[in-house]
């Protein structure tokens, strides 16, 4: 009879564990589920600024095209990038001010595909994985064409820029160049 008495006091650590087990998954399901959609948000959010600001370095980079071209030739309201769909806008006197562009059909080209990746009428928004690797590819693509455009014009890259954009150059941090243990300028910082 002593042994029933023992058996509920010691099955009473297992019962604790059990119901500690089952409220501990049911509030990590559900935080887990509230972290997961703040981190979505987050991501999305940087990736589709990204596409912005790329969008709208394209949009003046093609006026800068339009503008170089018109003051050029003297012709007005030819629209060199989207091959006359639609008339790009940016304020001209803006794009007067900045230096000249250089003249070619595969900086046009350039610009063209750039605006094409980053357009955000074509941009998918789903939460497929399909979509989701579409937007990856795009993303990477326009930054690659973005770099390519920039050396074309002859900006330089800025700290404004993504860290996609970032040379290692920019990331250095000062040393001797020595190589030493001592030298600390072949470190990269880490983000």
């Amino acid at each position: 009879m002593d042994s029933d008495i023992f058996d509920g006091l010691l099955q009473l650590e297992d019962e604790f564990y059990n119901e500690g087990y089952k409220l501990g998954v049911t509030d990590g399901a559900q935080a887990g589920y509230a972290e997961g959609n703040v981190f979505a948000i987050e991501k999305g959010f940087e990736k589709l600024l990204e596409f912005g600001r790329l969008y709208g370095k394209g949009l003046v980079w093609a006026q800068r095209l339009v503008v170089s071209e018109q003051d050029q030739t003297a012709e007005y309201g030819a629209n060199i990038v989207s091959g006359g769909a639609e008339e790009l806008s940016v304020e001209p006197a803006v794009c007067r001010e900045m230096p000249c562009v250089p003249k070619g059909t595969r900086l046009r080209k350039n610009v063209r595909v750039l605006l094409e990746q980053v357009d955000p009428s074509t941009l998918s928004l789903d939460n497929t994985p399909d979509a989701i690797s579409e937007v990856e590819e795009r993303l990477k693509g326009a930054v690659l064409k973005a770099k390519l455009i920039q050396r074309a014009f002859g900006e330089r890259e800025t700290a404004s820029d993504s860290i996609h954009l970032q040379s290692a150059k920019d990331t250095q941090t000062s040393g001797d160049g020595s190589g030493s243990i001592e030298d600390s300028s072949s470190l990269r910082v880490r983000h």
